[in-house]
């Protein structure tokens, strides 16, 4: 792919024959991307979610299953939108501005033919507390609202998927990190952020931990589509100033 450079963007490139904005990953994931949702990621994000292997991980606050194609369509418009809004303000704030959101979050793999094919889902948004009783968590998400943007008392959570063709392979830990260093501290002055995942999703509890999370507590009889599961809340903190995580080694 070719490539160029916006200043106002950085770090994320602009694919010069369309104008789009990614954020590369490197080494040996040079030819993953991470760019704005397209109307088209639609069709293969619906297989994704009805894969066996990822639908059952997806079910406190996500997709039930069956995953339409229709229910698809309206969630990808929904965060084309939120996508275009944090690029707009990107564009209006002017060099190493502090913004409000993060204008790419679906991962594509680039074919040495230049072809790109959609191969997962990673954002960052406010904290929606998914797993509190409704009451503490309309409080929560109103304090945590209320905050001016680049306020380092903001609470960020993150949230991914990716085809199962993929997985086993350091792709999303590799996402994972980029989005958070290369984009969420630097850009959005993140300095707190979590993520929950299943008790028994292993592999996404190791992707969580390689990228510098920690769990905080395990959330006990939870509903899920009338199952009762446990989930884990972990949490990656940075200081002010600081671009690397606080890492208890106990």
């Amino acid at each position: 792919m070719a490539t160029g450079d916006t200043n106002h963007c950085y770090p994320l490139k602009l694919n010069p024959h369309t104008g789009e904005p990614y954020l590369a990953l490197d080494g040996k994931f040079a030819n993953i991307i991470i760019t704005p949702p397209r109307l088209s990621d639609a069709r293969p994000s619906t297989a994704i979610m009805n894969d066996p292997s990822v639908y059952p991980w997806m079910g406190f606050g996500g997709p039930q299953h069956p995953y339409l194609e229709e229910r698809a369509e309206t969630w990808v418009r929904g965060v084309k939108s939120k996508c275009e809004h944090a690029l707009r303000e990107l564009q209006a704030a002017g060099d190493a501005a502090i913004v409000d959101g993060c204008p790419v979050r679906h991962i594509r793999e680039v074919g040495d033919d230049g072809s790109e094919v959609f191969i997962g889902d990673i954002g960052i948004i406010r904290a929606s507390w998914t797993e509190v009783e409704s009451s503490e968590r309309l409080a929560l998400i109103r304090e945590n609202a209320s905050r001016e943007k680049g306020d380092p008392a903001v609470i960020w959570q993150v949230g991914y998927y990716l085809a199962p063709s993929h997985h086993g392979r350091g792709i999303m830990t590799a996402a994972l990190e980029a989005i958070i260093e290369k984009w969420a501290v630097p850009r959005m002055n993140a300095r707190h952020i979590r993520a929950t995942t299943f008790v028994g999703n292993e592999g996404s509890l190791r992707v969580l931990t390689k990228a510098g999370f920690r769990v905080t507590d395990t959330v006990q009889d939870i509903e899920v589509q009338g199952e009762k599961r446990s989930l884990y809340i972990l949490e990656r903190r940075f200081p002010e100033g600081q671009t690397s995580p606080i890492v208890d080694n106990n």
